[in-house]
């Protein structure tokens, strides 16, 4: 296996399947998808899977999750015999946050809390890899059309290269389901929920800062709705990079 990182322009209009296969051919264990298990990181499982590939999946678990993501990596481990790696919070970080901020860190400083429970986890995923998978997509925001990249070459706080693979970076929320039913993968529950007044999840993530939201709105809305802007929690900022 090589660890020399490929040229991202020459990997950006190869195909999900290809960028999956590169990744595992030329990276072996040092590749890995990260995944918060959403739709699109599922979907890559599927993949990947279907495909053969010996791909590692590793989840960043803020400890803050709904009953259903965590029944959902469940399910994800038992349907495709894998293990999925879990990277947590330090001790010593939820506690300097707890001592500082009280028990509603996410509100009086949102950043600082994602620093703590997804940033720091995911750089120590981080050093585990050459090639991360994520499932980072172009429709998702405006934010991560106009700043995102397929392919991407990203530095670790470590000041490491690495490759970044978005492989369905260019698939639109249609795709991803239509890819769903044909194929019966499994997904959060949550996304069958719809409240009283129509509201339905469009993220998932941390109980306490995502929220199901009308389908008017736009779909990050339901995402630190407290905020305007780019809602990003710093794992991928300016959408290719870390």
């Amino acid at each position: 296996m090589t660890t020399t990182l490929p040229n991202p322009s020459e990997l950006s209009t190869k195909s999900a399947e290809e960028l999956l296969t590169l990744a595992a051919e030329q990276f072996g264990d040092r590749a890995a998808i990260g995944t918060s298990l959403q739709k699109s990181g599922v979907v890559m499982i599927d993949m990947a899977h279907r495909l053969g590939l010996s791909l590692r999946v590793f989840f960043v678990d803020t400890l803050l999750n709904p009953p259903e993501t965590y029944e959902l990596l469940d399910i994800v481990q038992e349907r495709y015999g894998i293990t999925i790696e879990r990277f947590e919070p330090d001790a010593e970080g939820l506690d300097w946050l707890g001592q500082t901020f009280g028990q509603n860190a996410h509100f009086y400083s949102r950043q600082l809390c994602c620093r703590v429970r997804k940033v720091a986890p995911l750089q120590r995923a981080l050093v585990t890899v050459d090639a991360w998978i994520t499932g980072v997509r172009a429709d998702q925001s405006a934010y991560r059309n106009e700043g995102g990249l397929k392919v991407d070459i990203v530095e670790t706080e470590d000041s490491r290269e690495l490759l970044k693979l978005n492989p369905v970076f260019d698939w639109t929320d249609e795709q991803i389901d239509a890819y769903i039913a044909a194929h019966d993968v499994p997904i959060n529950a949550l996304y069958d929920y719809v409240s009283p007044f129509g509201e339905k999840y469009r993220v998932i993530g941390c109980t306490c800062c995502h929220v199901p939201v009308k389908d008017t709105m736009d779909k990050r809305m339901g995402k630190f709705p407290w905020e305007q802007g780019s809602k990003e929690c710093g794992m991928h900022n300016h959408g290719g990079g870390i």
